[in-house]
């Protein structure tokens, strides 16, 4: 009898190890504006392939995929143990997405988008990979409202993620928006004619609040009160910062999470080290997400 009861003890003990391990189980998912294709330079690609290996992510989520097509997108993936790669088109600026994990349902969407999107579902989660606008506010409003049309064919149950470079400022940073990054884009329309980013003169933050009002978190402000810039990176080891538009820190790169991926939420960031200060003008975001139930 007790030789039984030790046995049952040692099952259940083994059990409960068992869904200790399973409840801390995360997904690590980095969003990241790569600069023309890691500009299509070597050392630049193995810097990046440095990164990967050294942060270890599950998904990536990519911007700027220039020159890349389907073919050294998955020549790229092998690279990173992401053997689940998929790329929006060849031309122009694609957006793109690697993975440990298989991509379901997927599509890639080029109609009615300044660049295009990528749809998929990994490990139950919905992903939407964007890339807005960088010359029209009132475009940007049309890209939202179309990802949000999309995300309404979603069950409100399952948890939805959307990420990449929104070209956007969000209104919890406003207090960094000062009247000097505003006189900076009010010559840049001056100059350019192109270039309509500003709503009645003043700064837009409609395009991010389509999002909040549609239920949406910005995983960022979830777990950091203080600003952090994800434009422009530093030019050097000395903190001198690239000339980007006006060269003012900028927050346009986001993860944002509908309410149950919200939850999910364990660490977000932005990753500035002595790889991302020069891989790209943009530096990447991240998000650990608690999958386990």
């Amino acid at each position: 009898m007790k030789k039984l009861i030790i046995i049952c003890a040692t099952t259940l003990f083994i059990m409960a190890i068992h869904v200790t391990t399973h409840a801390q189980e995360t997904l690590k998912v980095i969003s990241y504006n790569v600069l023309y294709g890691l500009k299509q330079d070597s050392v630049n690609i193995n810097r990046f392939i440095k990164f990967a290996h050294s942060w270890n992510p599950d998904v990536i989520a990519l911007e700027e995929m220039n020159g890349y097509t389907q073919k050294t997108l998955e020549q790229l993936g092998n690279q990173i143990n992401h053997h689940y790669v998929l790329q929006s088109k060849e031309e122009g600026f694609p957006v793109a997405i690697t993975s440990k994990y298989p991509l379901v349902n997927f599509k890639k969407v080029t109609e009615n988008m300044w660049h295009s999107y990528i749809y998929t579902k990994i490990r139950g989660i919905h992903f939407f990979v964007i890339h807005f606008s960088p010359f029209s506010y009132q475009k940007r409003l049309l890209e939202i409202t179309d990802i949000l049309a999309q995300v309404q064919e979603i069950p409100d149950n399952e948890p939805i993620l959307i990420m990449g470079d929104f070209n956007s400022l969000d209104i919890a940073d406003q207090a960094m928006y000062g009247p000097e990054v505003l006189a900076a884009m009010q010559q840049s329309e001056q100059k350019h004619n192109h270039i309509r980013n500003l709503r009645d003169g003043q700064i837009d933050y409609s395009v991010l609040g389509k999002l909040r009002e549609a239920g949406f978190q910005d995983t960022y402000r979830l777990l950091h009160q203080e600003f952090e810039s994800s434009v422009p990176t530093f030019k050097d080891g000395n903190g001198r910062i690239k000339k980007s538009n006006s060269g003012h820190p900028k927050r346009i790169d986001f993860i944002w999470a509908n309410p149950i991926a919200t939850k999910m939420v364990v660490k977000s960031g932005i990753i500035k080290n002595e790889e991302t200060h020069y891989i790209s003008d943009h530096y990447p975001t991240f998000i650990e997400l608690k999958i386990g139930k």
